[in-house]
């Protein structure tokens, strides 16, 4: 799910960086550019995070990554811990990454014809 999100984005982001070194980007391009991340962003973000929460019992249990004490540096560090607000930072900052895509079509499309026509009748 993860992987097919981010391949399709990254595909269609990068045709568009290519063809814009030349001025040749079409307009099915750009629109995909700025369109496609409405589905894509969150089905690539739900992926991430279902595959962190799937791996956990196993960190937990092998203590992957983790440094326990007593030891020379006398640190201790959690992975397992370190995934769970790893996890936790993505709910504060989705919707401010999201709004900023959304803004940034509608700065690079336009506005859409519904706020255009309600621009018009006020």
């Amino acid at each position: 799910m993860m992987i097919c999100a981010w391949s399709v984005a990254e595909i269609v982001r990068y045709w568009y960086y290519a063809l814009s070194l030349v001025d040749k980007v079409p307009y099915f391009l750009t629109w995909a550019r700025y369109s496609f991340f409405t589905f894509l962003y969150p089905i690539g973000v739900s992926g991430e995070l279902l595959t962190i929460y799937s791996i956990l019992p196993h960190v937990t249990s092998s203590g992957m990554y983790s440094i326990s004490m007593p030891n020379k540096l006398n640190v201790s560090f959690s992975y397992p811990t370190f995934l769970i607000i790893y996890m936790l930072g993505y709910f504060p900052y989705l919707p401010k990454l999201y709004t900023h895509m959304l803004r940034q079509r509608s700065k690079v499309l336009g506005a859409s014809p519904a706020v255009e026509s309600q621009k018009k009748s006020s």
